[in-house]
């Protein structure tokens, strides 16, 4: 007889496709190389991942963590945005394509984005790109339905937790260690005073 395993009745549900690929997009944009904004834009169709960048200098010249920013207009226009890498990495068909994107993405992206057949444009956070209300026109324009997923930075960090917290039970890489999610200042506190309770029974 076949042996048959029980229902894990504690199971945590599982991330949503757009809070999949949107947490996705939230861990990628950690290599971008401009501070001003840490930007990545993953594209998905069909829920496969077609391409993927975030912003940064031109392969083989200098970046901006390497020798600062070229500001021009209060823009630093030494990166090439996210969107843009993300597109020149593609692969496959991008007609009727998801793009993920970490923050809003400016005018010039959105229409590079519509170019290529996006139809879909899921942000995390919102960013002044100051368009004037142009971004929502040309969309329309073009029948992209704009999204925004995270309302703010605690919006992104719940689903990066919920995520971590499914990734502590049964069978998650993390399973036994109890990782969580906590702002910098908290565990900077924390872990000073573990090492002042160490020193104290000195």
């Amino acid at each position: 007889m076949k042996a048959v395993s029980k229902k894990n009745k504690t199971a945590l549900p599982r991330p949503s496709w757009d809070e999949l690929f949107v947490a996705k997009a939230i861990l990628g944009s950690a290599r971008g190389n401009c501070d001003r904004k840490l930007i990545a834009c993953i594209l998905v169709n069909n829920k496969k991942i077609v391409g993927s960048g975030y912003n940064g200098s031109m392969a083989g010249t200098p970046t901006c963590d390497e020798v600062g920013h070229d500001i021009l207009n209060n823009h630093c226009v030494r990166t090439l945005h996210a969107e843009v890498n993300s597109l020149a990495n593609s692969r496959g068909d991008l007609h009727g394509a998801t793009a993920y994107v970490t923050a809003t993405p400016c005018l010039n992206c959105v229409k590079d984005l519509g170019q290529h057949g996006i139809a879909r444009i899921v942000y995390a956070g919102h960013y002044d790109n100051q368009d004037d209300g142009r971004i929502p026109k040309y969309c329309e324009q073009k029948k992209i339905r704009l999204e925004q997923i995270c309302g703010d930075a605690k919006d992104a960090a719940a689903i990066l937790s919920r995520i971590f917290a499914k990734l502590n039970g049964k069978g998650g890489i993390f399973e036994g260690f109890n990782v969580r999610l906590v702002p910098v200042d908290t565990a900077v506190s924390k872990a000073s005073a573990r090492i002042e309770q160490k020193w104290s029974k000195k």
